[in-house]
């Protein structure tokens, strides 16, 4: 199996990616699949140190949006989303934009 990382964030008809909050260091981020053009399953994780912490799902019109603080504390430079769409695009996973590991 091939795991694609990609950019922190963007839009391939879906926005979906890591999404960084008002401090790169405060340990409060998002991993998100809006719903976009798509009507579909949506899966959205919080990694951090390759390790999973906590995932959301979304149907249909909704957005999955899942919080690191909902989880635990985490290093939000050594964190990552990773993010699914069927029908839209693969699992894959969208690193920090301070990545640090």
């Amino acid at each position: 199996m091939k795991v694609a990382l990609a950019d922190s964030y963007h839009t391939t008809c879906v926005g979906h990616g890591f999404v960084e909050g008002g401090s790169q260091t405060d340990g409060s981020f998002f991993s998100r699949v809006e719903a976009g053009c798509s009507s579909t399953y949506r899966t959205c994780a919080i990694y951090s140190y390759n390790t999973f912490r906590g995932s959301s799902t979304a149907y249909d019109s909704g957005t999955c949006n899942s919080w690191s603080l909902d989880f635990g504390s985490y290093t939000e430079c050594a964190s990552s989303a990773r993010v699914y769409d069927a029908g839209v695009f693969s699992e894959h996973t969208h690193n920090a934009p301070n990545w640090c590991i």
